[in-house]
């Protein structure tokens, strides 16, 4: 039997057989497939707005932390500055965010959300709701030993991904 060793941490390692790495391996990239066809998918929020998960995103972003800077925002998506812009103008273009000159600087333009990026962040977190339930009654059924384990491994993937990038 072949046995790879992954490393979760300078401290941490774990032997498992190569026919659980590569089942584990294939099953991360389908996953990883499905929720970036599931980003692309636009869902419909204020009865006639079609948003994409990263523009619903965004909008709950500076909804939860309004008066926010782009440079802000870009740090908390873990995106570029230029690509936290491109999608601010593409919400002011929705009429869903709005940019204000920042007591700090005229140069600085803070952002907010707009009544109806208030409504389609309501809409956004009504819909978490209840993929909340369904995703929660799976979560239930796995043992907090085994939860702790996962999202151990999580973050040692985000790690090493982080790496590549």
């Amino acid at each position: 039997m072949c046995i790879v060793t992954l490393h979760f941490s300078r401290y941490t390692e774990v032997s498992i057989s190569l026919k659980d790495y590569k089942e584990m391996a294939w099953l991360m990239e389908r996953i990883m497939h499905k929720y970036a066809q599931y980003e692309k998918k636009p869902q419909i929020y204020c009865k006639d707005l079609l948003l994409t998960q990263p523009e619903i995103h965004t909008v709950t972003m500076i909804g939860d932390n309004p008066g926010i800077s782009v440079t802000e925002l870009a740090m908390k998506r873990g995106v570029t500055k230029g690509a936290a812009s491109q999608m601010v103008y593409k919400l002011v273009d929705k009429g869903l965010v709005e940019k204000r000159i920042s007591p700090d600087s005229d140069a600085q333009r803070n952002l907010y959300l707009t009544e109806k990026g208030m409504q389609a962040r309501n809409d956004h977190r009504k819909l978490h709701e209840t993929m909340g339930m369904t995703f929660s009654r799976l979560f239930d059924e796995i043992p907090e030993e085994i939860s702790a384990q996962m999202i151990h491994f999580l973050k040692a993937f985000e790690d090493e991904l982080d790496e590549f990038l």
